[in-house]
């Protein structure tokens, strides 16, 4: 299923740079961050960024990625947490923040609630050939260990945030809201908190069955082992939570959620599934990540009164 866009307008960063500090109220100049290690590159509070997330693990052939520092970030003794956020096949690691408008969504809800909002890293989840590798490590890709071990290493290693990854989420749209309940299930303690947005319930490329032969090589043993369902039936999770959601005008994904939900609720975890007016594409992921934002803020420490 092909991810569908529509054109947006970014607010420059100057505007955001308004809204505030660690909180979205207070004030403070912008903020240019050296990287540590061997990149020469530097991020600024209140931007959004480009860099490369070496692959030093997984050995996965990754497009760069975006880094959102919120206005602020540095100052004082506070660390932010961390929203990882994963694009649709075919995607972008910039969608979320040109057709998604997730900073101005935070950055709205930071203000209203007097709460913080956190950095944001938007990592390459399809390869530098933009394809449906499952979210997996399979012969195509180590995209699990990129996602699981590369990229919160480079976080932890370069930038301040809370490293206490039970603050930590992640949210995905289509095949990246698959690979966010993915990764929920295989990592509870990186990703305890996760967003699938019309994601399919296991997965697939059209089938399971084609999934094991195109990607697997036909080892069914291969895939069971990192299929979010199989796992579901043999371990609990009382310490995780997500949201599932999908349009109601959003098939094949709308039928497939309640499946997903029921091997989550069955496993401990706490999950909420909801249909918001729409199809598959971001008009749809910004209404559910929008309505979200009260579940999330809760579950990331970001409301106001936490440090």
């Amino acid at each position: 299923m092909r991810v569908k866009t529509k054109v947006r307008f970014a607010v420059p960063a100057a505007v955001l740079l308004a809204a505030g500090c660690a909180t979205a109220q207070s004030s403070a100049p912008a903020m240019t961050v050296p990287l540590t290690g061997t990149q020469q590159a530097s991020l600024t509070a209140g931007a959004v960024s480009t860099v490369r997330i070496p692959a030093a693990s997984s050995a996965f052939r990754a497009r760069d990625a975006k880094v959102y520092l919120p206005p602020g970030y540095g100052a004082g003794s506070a660390k932010p947490p961390v929203l990882v956020l994963l694009s649709g096949v075919p995607g972008d690691v910039a969608d979320w923040f040109d057709d998604g408008e997730v900073v101005q969504a935070l950055d709205e809800y930071a203000t209203e609630h007097n709460g913080r909002m956190p950095v944001i890293v938007a990592p390459d989840d399809t390869g530098v050939d933009d394809e449906d590798l499952l979210c997996m490590d399979s012969p195509l890709g180590n995209v699990d260990a990129y996602l699981s071990q590369d990229v919160p290493a480079w976080v932890n290693a370069h930038l301040r945030v809370d490293g206490n990854t039970r603050n930590w989420a992640v949210a995905g749209v289509s095949y990246g809201g698959t690979c966010a309940f993915e990764l929920a299930v295989r990592h509870p303690k990186l990703y305890p908190t996760f967003l699938d947005f019309s994601g399919e319930d296991r997965p697939m490329r059209e089938t399971r069955e084609a999934a094991i032969d195109e990607v697997f090589n036909g080892d069914e043993a291969a895939y069971d082992r990192q299929d979010p369902l199989k796992i579901l039936e043999t371990k609990k999770f009382p310490e995780s939570a997500g949201v599932f959601a999908a349009g109601d005008d959003d098939e094949p994904f709308t039928s497939q959620m309640p499946n997903a939900v029921d091997a989550a609720e069955k496993a401990g975890m706490q999950v909420k599934s909801m249909v918001v007016p729409g199809g598959h594409d971001w008009d749809t992921w910004s209404t559910a990540f929008r309505d979200s934002l009260p579940f999330l803020n809760e579950r990331m420490g970001l409301e106001a009164g936490n440090p």
